[in-house]
C-alpha cells in the first residue's frame, strides 16, 4: 500500500518534495523515501536535480509490475 500511496501523489507528473510527499500522507520520511527509490529503481519515477524530489517517469513501466517484483511467486515449482 506505501508504493501506491507514494506513486498516486506522483500520477500528475509535476515534481514533488518527498517531504511534502511525507506530510500529505502523515508517513515517516524515511517510509516515503524508501517507497520513492524502489519506483525509480523500476523505472515508473525519476530523481529530480534538487535532493528529494521526484516525479512519474513517462517511460510506461506499470505499477502492477514493480508490486510484483515484491512478491515471491506462489506456483509449485514440479
Amino acid at each position: 500500500m506505501l508504493l501506491w500511496y507514494v506513486w498516486i501523489r506522483l500520477v500528475d507528473g509535476a515534481w514533488h518534495r518527498l517531504d511534502d510527499i511525507s506530510k500529505q500522507l502523515h508517513l515517516p520520511k524515511n517510509a516515503v523515501e524508501w517507497a520513492a527509490k524502489f519506483l525509480c529503481d523500476k523505472g515508473m519515477a525519476e530523481s529530480g536535480f534538487e535532493e528529494g524530489e521526484i516525479r512519474l517517469h513517462q517511460g510506461g513501466a506499470r505499477f502492477e509490475d514493480a508490486v510484483k517484483a515484491l512478491v515471491p511467486s506462489t506456483k509449485v515449482q514440479r
